[in-house]
């Protein structure tokens, strides 16, 4: 299973963004926008902000893989709530309110391990699904630095 939207609590939309050149994406994959200003999937810890689910499978044997076409990206807003699997460790009633890892290797959560806390659980499903919301992170722009 991939990461599905559960609940909006708000607007949802679609936004194209430039996709990184020869690079794969899975439907539904977690994404960011990168320091070139095109999508990347989501990895654990990254200091960016999540931006969304990219809603287009990108394969080695499209024609437009080497290409930096836009594709479109499922946005929420800071309360949308996500459907995700629960496959490294099995989940519990005692996993709401606890920040997990993230694991995308399998597009989904550790939630034995706090280790990035790139999701927050809100609500347990089963051992193998929880709903919860991905971090806000925020990246620093080195503004200010001379008085840290």
């Amino acid at each position: 299973m991939a990461v599905r939207m559960f609940k909006a609590n708000g607007p949802v939309h679609i936004e194209f963004y430039q996709k990184t050149a020869s690079t794969a994406f899975g439907f539904d994959e977690p994404v960011y926008l990168g320091t070139a200003g095109r999508l990347l999937a989501y990895t654990p810890g990254v200091a960016a902000p999540f931006l969304g689910l990219i809603k287009k499978t990108i394969a080695s044997t499209d024609s437009d893989y080497a290409s930096t076409t836009r594709v479109p990206v499922e946005v929420g807003n800071y309360d949308t709530e996500y459907l995700i699997d629960a496959s490294t460790t099995s989940a519990a009633l005692t996993d709401v309110g606890e920040w997990v890892d993230y694991v995308s290797a399998t597009r989904s959560v550790n939630v034995g391990a706090s280790t990035e806390d790139d999701f927050f659980v809100t609500a347990f499903l089963s051992t193998t699904l929880v709903v919860g919301k991905f971090a806000r992170r925020v990246a620093s722009n080195n503004l200010n630095t001379a008085f840290t």
